[in-house]
């Protein structure tokens, strides 16, 4: 949310150098997103993006490489998932058909998903209304703490 009002009030024109995607600013960014990492449920894209902003990255370019990190990043977390799946069944705690089908199931319906809460994401960001996101973010927050209070 703070992103987005910094960027309502100091706007970045058209790509100059020095709003470009520097070295220094990149490395902010790839951090940023590695803070996200333990946190399941945080967005990283959002907050890849949020920092970008923060740092007068523009909008197009901090997008691009929010999602250019998650693509680098997401390979290896499945192949983590996948191991720490096939030691449970290995274990015995884990039917591993039943479970492979959860998760292949659950992976469709996250990456329909994902890609709708991507473009709803791009729309604010490309719209100006980045804010939005803040918005959202703490309001679903909310949501699942009472949902986990209500013992769901």
């Amino acid at each position: 949310m703070i992103a987005g009002i910094f960027e309502r009030r100091h706007p970045v024109g058209a790509l100059s150098p020095a709003h470009d995607l520097s070295a220094p600013r990149a490395g902010v960014i790839g951090a940023v997103q590695g803070l996200c990492l333990p946190f399941r449920g945080f967005s990283r894209s959002g907050a890849t993006i949020s920092t970008g902003l923060l740092l007068g990255v523009v909008k197009s370019r901090a997008e691009a490489f929010s999602f250019a990190l998650a693509v680098v990043l997401t390979p290896p977390v499945v192949v983590r998932e996948v191991l720490r799946l096939l030691r449970a069944a290995h274990q015995g705690g884990v039917d591993l058909r039943s479970a492979a089908l959860e998760s292949v199931l659950g992976a469709v319906v996250a990456f329909f998903a994902g890609l709708l809460a991507l473009r709803w994401l791009s729309r604010w960001l490309e719209g100006g209304r980045w804010y939005w996101f803040g918005v959202y973010c703490l309001v679903a927050a909310g949501a699942v703490l009472l949902l986990h209070r209500a013992g769901y």
